[in-house]
């Protein structure tokens, strides 16, 4: 035989090898090894030729020198591990670069094996079987190649393919970059993922996009064109059943509190094009082992999320899960900060800070505000007889008592203690009286349900307004609520006293 000619072993049936390997001695040496093993082996002597060859030969795995003219072995492997019909063949990078950093670099490319040529090529074998057999029962979806009129062999214009996977690669790079940039756009988590939501629409067929954070029980719900009134009412429910099979055990749809940036011209009237949704994507967002949202993509144009938009979701879901899952925790840590954790009002340091605010903005605008202080009568006696757990329980009752009673614009917050403070903006002393008096009766009228049996207890509230009660700062405002509140106990306590005023609520 004219060992210049190199010609592959042609066993029928037999596993197709691809050697793409820039030596002719290195080339014959490993197609000996594997052609003695009963594998056909295929030739290419530089990676142009071994993308091309493993388009219309479709081989069963390849094996890649790195150092290769006009394209080196890195460079093959990402292309075809880029693309879905050549994705599925296992590459082994067979080179003498033993470094850390090469290997590294070639398993990143998305090669399955890293083979140094010191070790025997012997074994060559082995591993080649080994990785066969791992791979044997994964799924393959294996191109479809056309040939010549004349029965040649089709050209891949592998260069085309090479400027595709770069405009590819800088397309999800620029998304990726797009996303990643909002991590630090708001302190407001719903505002961070609609944005997140609003990048997602611009890059596929998205009308109507959905997050709904599972703990939460929230969804934030970002809309990308007009869609009309049915449509945005289908498509919040449609995301909501798409993110049940996800919720926390005892979770339901209805718990599902909807938050939207919705321009109001989006979602008024109705749009002809969007008379109903046909196309739908869910896609769960996993974060430190736990799924932690659901997004949802809705359209009404059929067919919308195609397979390439689909491997962009893929590519952009851990950057969009990243800034998601970074939303919700800085919003949680933020919360904590500010919250009381026995009855979740804002406690004692950020309602000062609140009240300072409100203080400074009714006296700039000459409006009026109202400040509570709440007490409960004789609670060490129910702490001391019935236990703190007892306590516990009857202040988170309490506090949602309270909450009920006052409006939305209201700012509720757990003093310290068994000391409650109310601020009331827009409001009069008579105005606030009168809301003091109506948490005050239903305290008195109601059966606190405890462990111990019914407990019955009693409040004492004082009031303050501004700038009826004349006063420099908000410190003061806080001086005279209490003083107010004082009086009602030393009067006889389960009252309300509003400062400046004799008459007793």
């Amino acid at each position: 035989m004219n060992m210049g000619m190199e010609v592959a072993y042609t066993e029928p049936d037999a596993t197709r090898i691809l050697i793409a390997e820039d030596s002719p001695t290195q080339r014959r040496i490993i197609k000996t090894v594997l052609g003695r093993a009963g594998y056909d082996v295929i030739l290419a002597e530089d990676g142009i030729k071994a993308v091309s060859k493993a388009f219309y030969e479709n081989p069963d795995l390849l094996i890649l020198d790195i150092d290769m003219p006009r394209m080196n072995g890195y460079q093959v492997c990402r292309l075809l591990k880029d693309d879905y019909r050549t994705s599925h063949i296992p590459v082994i990078l067979l080179t003498g670069r033993d470094q850390e950093t090469d290997k590294f670099w070639g398993l990143k490319t998305g090669a399955d094996r890293y083979v140094t040529k010191g070790f025997k090529l012997d074994g060559l074998a082995d591993t080649v079987r080994e990785l066969l057999a791992q791979t044997e029962n994964e799924p393959r979806d294996a191109p479809q190649m056309e040939t010549r009129a004349d029965g040649g062999e089709q050209e891949i214009d592998v260069l085309t393919r090479v400027n595709d996977l770069l405009d590819r690669k800088l397309f999800e790079a620029t998304i990726i970059n797009e996303i990643s940039k909002l991590n630090t756009i708001s302190e407001d988590s719903s505002v961070t993922i609609s944005s997140v939501l609003s990048v997602i629409a611009k890059v596929t067929d998205c009308y109507v996009g959905t997050v709904t954070l599972l703990d939460e029980c929230e969804m934030i719900v970002h809309v990308h064109n007009p869609v009309g009134g049915t449509f945005f009412v289908e498509a919040k429910m449609r995301a909501m059943e798409a993110a049940v099979p996800y919720l926390p055990p005892g979770s339901s749809i209805k718990q599902i509190e909807v938050i939207t940036d919705a321009d109001p011209g989006f979602i008024e009237g109705e749009n002809p094009e969007c008379d109903a949704i046909r196309s739908i994507y869910t896609l769960p967002l996993n974060a430190r082992g736990k799924n932690i949202a659901v997004m949802t993509l809705l359209s009404p144009r059929p067919d919308a999320f195609s397979e390439e938009i689909r491997r962009t979701m893929e590519i952009i879901e851990n950057p969009a899960c990243v800034v998601v899952d970074n939303a919700r925790l800085h919003e949680g840590a933020m919360r904590l900060a500010i919250t009381d954790g026995l009855t979740h009002l804002f406690n004692h340091r950020h309602f000062y800070e609140l009240l300072e605010h409100e203080f400074q903005r009714t006296n700039r605008y000459m409006s009026r505000m109202a400040l509570m202080m709440l007490d409960i009568d004789y609670f060490k006696k129910v702490n001391d007889g019935y236990g703190h757990q007892v306590g516990d329980e009857i202040l988170k009752e309490l506090a949602e008592i309270i909450t009920g009673e006052v409006r939305e614009v209201d700012v509720v917050a757990r003093y310290g203690g068994e000391e409650f403070a109310i601020l009331l903006p827009q409001t009069d002393t008579r105005q606030a009286t009168a809301v003091a008096d109506r948490i005050r009766r239903k305290v008195d009228e109601r059966d606190f349900i405890t462990p111990e049996g019914k407990i019955r207890i009693t409040i004492s509230v004082g009031v303050v307004s501004f700038p009826e009660c004349a006063v420099e700062n908000q410190v003061e405002l806080v001086q005279l609520a209490d003083a107010a509140l004082y009086k009602a106990k030393e009067t006889g306590r389960n009252k309300v006293i509003a400062c400046g005023r004799t008459d007793e609520a």
